[in-house]
């Protein structure tokens, strides 16, 4: 939808304090603004209401090993 490109680079701009990128190092990926907050909250909510007394499976790195040769069984 390229007639609300304005807008969502408006908005990209909002999160980094009126600037549409932000190169300082530590800070380019932490959220700021009224729309990083909004969608924070959002993930909290949904969090909250699809995996609230739920945890990840243990990660089993043991089915991949078949598929390694060489130098990449090394990791």
């Amino acid at each position: 939808m390229p007639d609300r490109a304005d807008k969502v680079l408006h908005q990209i701009a909002e999160c980094h304090g009126g600037n549409l990128n932000d190169s300082e190092f530590g800070r380019r990926m932490k959220r700021s603004g009224n729309i990083a907050e909004q969608v924070s909250q959002q993930f909290k909510i949904a969090r909250k209401k699809y995996l609230s007394g739920k945890e990840m499976p243990r990660l089993n790195c043991e089915l991949h090993e078949q598929y390694k040769d060489g130098q990449m069984r090394l990791f």
